[in-house]
């Protein structure tokens, strides 16, 4: 009888600007199968497709027609998923259960043989492992940045980012200010924004002002010249100023801190104030 399996290549768009070549990938699993004796060989293919997600048209006509297949040949597990938790529940809910194997070539490896599989779940281990390891040294690097008054995130409406420093934005600045003085009148969120959307200003990504806008401007001590400290991993990119220390940052504040001390006081977060703004 003869063997049939099924190649599947992908290449993201990025990748195929460093060199990446669909083309390489199905002549090298090509080759790769005919050497295992498999003869009828069908060919699937995502061009321009990243691997963050399952949902591409090539990998889901793959899917339904898994039936007529003994294997899937890819030159790399990420080839299917760069979420190799994915390629694992793949194997074991799609593959396995149909005795069906992946076959992946560039480690030689078959996730239907039990040194295979246990490679694979390896990879998957390993591969936590080290974006554990990363995460870590990221947080404790933003924290460190955090204690020494230096920025940690994106640019906002009011500043520009110079040579990694936050540099303020004459323009931009003004809008930033009137915010503030607005809401220390006891404006709303939403009244302000409708205000600034009547006189045409945008926000840093040239976008109209809603109510959230409004709320995390306001709410963001960069503005009065300060920086965030002793933030734990789930507030660390969190809005909320509740128990969180400030210091002093490397960068020219917009807002006096009287200003600041003021629109806190009178900003209480509750669901009726954030409705209504």
């Amino acid at each position: 009888m003869t063997k049939k399996a099924a190649i599947y290549a992908r290449v993201a768009t990025v990748e195929q600007a460093k060199g990446f070549n669909i083309e390489i990938q199905v002549e090298h699993l090509r080759s790769y199968l005919n050497n295992k004796g498999y003869k009828k060989i069908e060919v699937f293919v995502d061009d321009g497709y990243t691997g963050n997600s399952l949902s591409r048209p090539g990998f889901k006509r793959l899917m339904s027609e898994l039936g007529e297949f003994e294997a899937i040949a890819v030159t790399n597990i990420d080839r299917i998923s760069r979420n190799y938790d994915e390629v694992i529940l793949l194997i074991n809910n799609n593959l396995e259960p149909l005795n069906k194997k992946l076959l992946v070539s560039t480690c030689d490896v078959d996730s239907s043989t039990p040194t295979g599989y246990i490679f694979l779940s390896l990879i998957n281990t390993f591969r936590k492992y080290e974006w554990t390891q990363r995460n870590e040294s990221i947080r404790h690097g933003l924290k460190r940045r955090a204690s020494l008054g230096k920025w940690n995130g994106r640019v906002m409406l009011g500043y520009d980012l110079l040579n990694g420093r936050l540099t303020i934005n004459e323009k931009e600045s003004m809008i930033v200010k009137e915010i503030f003085e607005l809401r220390s009148d006891m404006n709303t969120y939403k009244s302000i924004a409708e205000y600034l959307n009547n006189k045409g200003y945008k926000t840093k990504q040239g976008n109209s002002f809603v109510s959230n806008s409004i709320r995390t401007i306001l709410k963001n001590p960069i503005y009065a010249g300060l920086i965030r400290d002793n933030l734990s991993d789930e507030k660390l990119y969190s809005n909320s100023n509740a128990n969180i220390q400030f210091v002093e940052g490397n960068h020219a504040p917009i807002i006096n801190q009287d200003l600041w001390e003021r629109v806190q006081k009178k900003t209480i977060d509750t669901k009726s104030d954030f409705i209504s703004a």
